[in-house]
This record gives structure tokens, sequence and C-alpha cells, in this order.
């Protein structure tokens, strides 16, 4: 009997472990052609996406099978020379993170990518309605240093952030709370922050570590 359970429960998490991954969405930064993309990573039934955070242009489409720690891929159509080739990964969830690990793949366009990645859990954010008096709050120049300045403009109801010294065209960001908000560019959750007096002092920008972008003007 007790062999017969301890069968059962080792069942129950193998089968948990291959349905964590099903129907889930990573974000991670991918080196594509020499630039950082900003990814999406969608695990559906059998198939699974790879996509820009930015504006969800397609990078890759390709089926999967699984079992409780790897998951073969085989490209459908997108951008890699991976036809016919398929790629063994291994996998691992701890919490809100996805690592994974190359397990034996021909295709060098593929495993450069995604080999020992780590992604965390992307979900969709609506948004919320914050009043311009308060988003006024948050204009200006910030930046961890003079040379790499981020300009935060309010136009019709929208904050923005524009940083050509970054990399960062002008994007727009989602109000998330009245003081948190994504940049959905990016993929990134910044936090307004003042002072006890209530003047705007710094963004702390929440990436793979927190970086602080003090206000410059």
């Amino acid at each position: 009997m007790k062999n017969a359970f301890l069968f059962f429960i080792s069942i129950m998490l193998v089968s948990s472990s291959i349905a964590q991954l099903t129907n889930t969405r990573w974000k991670t930064t991918l080196r594509i052609n020499s630039d950082d993309i900003n990814s999406i990573i969608d695990f559906r039934k059998d198939t699974v996406l790879l996509y820009t955070v930015a504006d969800s242009i397609m990078i890759e489409r390709m089926t999967y099978t699984k079992d409780d720690s790897s998951f073969t891929l085989l490209k459908i159509d997108g951008q890699s020379d991976c036809n016919n080739n398929p790629g063994q990964y291994g996998f691992a969830i701890k919490g809100d993170s996805l690592t994974m690990t190359l397990i034996k793949d021909d295709c060098y366009e593929r495993y450069n990518v995604i080999e020992n990645t780590v992604w965390s859990r992307w979900k969709d954010y609506p948004g919320i309605q914050v009043a311009d008096a308060i988003l006024q709050q948050y204009t200006g120049v910030y930046g961890v240093d003079q040379a790499h300045p981020i300009t935060i403009t309010l136009e019709n109801g929208v904050l923005y952030a524009e940083g050509p010294n970054n990399n960062l065209p002008k994007s727009a960001f989602i109000p998330l709370t009245e003081s948190t908000f994504l940049l959905r560019v990016a993929g990134v959750k910044m936090d307004f922050i003042k002072d006890a007096n209530g003047k705007m002092i710094k963004i702390i920008s929440h990436e793979a570590k927190d970086y602080e972008l003090t206000k410059l003007k």
C-alpha cells in the first residue's frame, strides 16, 4: 500500500510540473542579431509562440512536446533557419521564474538565443485611470547619470518615456497604481518616488535588478 501511495504521489508531481508550463507566458531579454529584444514565450496546448514585448511581432512559432522536466521544439514558421531541426531543452519552474537549459539542438540560431535563459512570469495589465494632475507630477528628466537621460512627458492623458541614449523610443506607460507604471516596450515596472515633502525625486526601475533614476530636472 505504501509503495502504491508513493507511486501515486510521484505521478501527481509529474503532472503538476507539466501543467505549470501549459498556458503560461514568460518574459526575458534575448540577444537576437546583435540586438537585445524584450521577448515573451507563450506556451499554449501544443504550440509555443515567441514574440516581442513591445509590439507583439512574431519571432518564431513552434510546436512542442513535453514531459516532467524537458520539452522539444520544432519550428512551424519564423525568423530562424531551424526548419526540420528539433531542439530539446530542460526546464525548471520555481515560483514566477522559468529556467531553460540546452539538452540537444542542432540549430545554432535557436540554441544560441535561448539556452541557459531565465524568464519571469508574464501577465497582461489592463491599467487604471490616473488623473492628469497626478501624472503631471511625474514629468521631467531622469537618469542613472547625466549621459543617459530619460524624458517623461504627458500627452492627452498618457505618460510617455523617451531616451535616445538608452535606445528607448518614445513609449507609453500603463498605469498600474497612481505611482507604479508598466513601460510596455521593455516589460518593466517602474515606481515614481517622492520625498517626505512630496517632491518627486526618482524612479525605481524593476529589472533583473533594481535601478534608481534620479530626477535631473
